[in-house]
């Protein structure tokens, strides 16, 4: 199965019918979507059941926000003190929606929600972390000098980390 939800025998099928019809790469990639070879980043298009996965994936907007949220979702999940809860949220979310989105208003309406949470939840984690460094560059007793350093390194603005004393 490569990246696109397309076994490699139905991949190989189509190159065989599209050379046969003189057909160019991109009208292969053209074929290819018209036939509903979709896939969404945070799901199989082709295995979708309900109305809403349904609505993800014949709708460019809604793919491009389920691509987003997916980016996010594994930025917070890097950053997330309790990944455990984070992942209980992430299924009673797409669950709610599973069972409750019926039209694209409402689809793009829980995406705009969900990007929202995601975005604060990555906020929070980087704050965390930020504490976390300069919690430990004071415990291990560092020149105010290495301190900063640090924190330069790692990216962190004098700013950020003022906002936090």
């Amino acid at each position: 199965m490569n990246s696109t939800g397309i076994s490699f025998a139905q991949l190989g099928i189509v190159r065989r019918t599209a050379r046969a019809a003189g057909m160019t790469i991109s009208a292969i990639a053209l074929f290819a979507a018209a036939c509903g070879f979709a896939q969404a980043a945070s799901f199989q298009c082709r295995h979708n059941q309900s109305s809403s996965e349904k609505l993800v994936c014949n709708d460019p907007e809604l793919s491009s926000m389920d691509d987003k949220l997916s980016t996010l979702y594994s930025r917070a999940k890097d950053l997330a003190p309790d990944r455990d809860a984070l992942e209980a949220d992430r299924l009673s979310q797409w669950n709610w929606r599973q069972t409750h989105c019926t039209d694209k208003a409402c689809v793009s309406n829980w995406y705009s929600r969900r990007i929202t949470e995601l975005d604060a939840d990555i906020q929070q984690g980087q704050q965390a972390q930020i504490v976390s460094l300069k919690a430990n560059l004071t415990a291990q007793n560092l020149p105010t000098d290495a301190q900063e350093a640090v924190l330069q390194i790692e990216g962190v603005h004098p700013a950020t980390v003022a906002g936090n004393q």
